[in-house]
């Protein structure tokens, strides 16, 4: 069933968003303060494409109000009232944060990516590239000011539609690969929510948050 208010793509009512949260906090994420990362498919030169391997850990810092925050580096944050709602929606991507120094749980909770997009089609508006590795070319993207994204895809298999969060394979920002590796800083992707997600945030009518519809170009969807 389509969500009222939000267009549907393709001939099964697929929507996709891209979830722009204007609400960021002054804490690191990334890899700074012990978050475990796998390497395996990221580029050997810059570190695009490492991929959280376990809990973010942050140092403590004071919870804002917004029931929907991002890091400095762009993991997008929900606090605990959103997440049982997001929950009893059936959404189960929500992992735990943790003190960095204690171990201790933090009183909010990540959203966390299910699998990574394919490139963006031709089409695609509201970004601009700038230095991208000269190796692998995946992070250096950059949104536009006051231009919203236009995301599009050629066509997307069945697997990634039925997932409730979904990021970018481009990178936005620039990544740097450090020793040691907790100075690491790595391009961030542009999350991407499914139906479930997006009839919550927009049930919540939240002034931080904005969801700009995906468009798939063909309605012939693999499986």
């Amino acid at each position: 069933m389509p969500i009222e208010g939000f267009p549907t793509t393709g001939d099964r009512g697929v929507a996709l968003f891209a979830l722009v949260v204007r609400n960021q906090r002054t804490v690191y994420g990334g890899p700074r303060y012990g978050t475990e990362y796998s390497t395996d498919r990221a580029c050997p030169k810059c570190g695009t494409g490492a991929e959280q391997a376990g809990p973010l850990r942050l140092r403590r810092f004071a919870m804002p109000k917004a029931e929907v925050f991002l890091t400095l580096d762009a993991e997008v944050l929900v606090r605990p009232a959103l997440a049982a709602t997001l929950r009893a929606a059936g959404v189960a991507c929500l992992d735990v944060v943790l003190d960095a120094q204690s171990g201790s749980s933090l009183d909010v909770f990540q959203l966390r990516t299910e699998a990574t997009l394919p490139p963006f089609a031709a089409g695609t508006t509201g970004i601009t590239r700038e230095r991208p590795c000269t190796d692998c070319g995946r992070d250096g993207h950059y949104g536009i000011p006051h231009e919203p994204y236009r995301f599009v895809y050629d066509t997307l298999e069945d697997a990634l539609l039925s997932k409730d969060v979904l990021t970018t394979y481009e990178r936005f920002g620039t990544s740097v690969l450090r020793e040691p590796f907790s100075d690491s800083v790595f391009a961030a992707p542009v999350t991407i929510v499914g139906r479930r997600i997006a009839a919550v945030l927009k049930a919540a009518n939240l002034r931080s948050v904005e969801l700009q519809p995906i468009r798939v170009a063909r309605e012939g969807l693999r499986s």
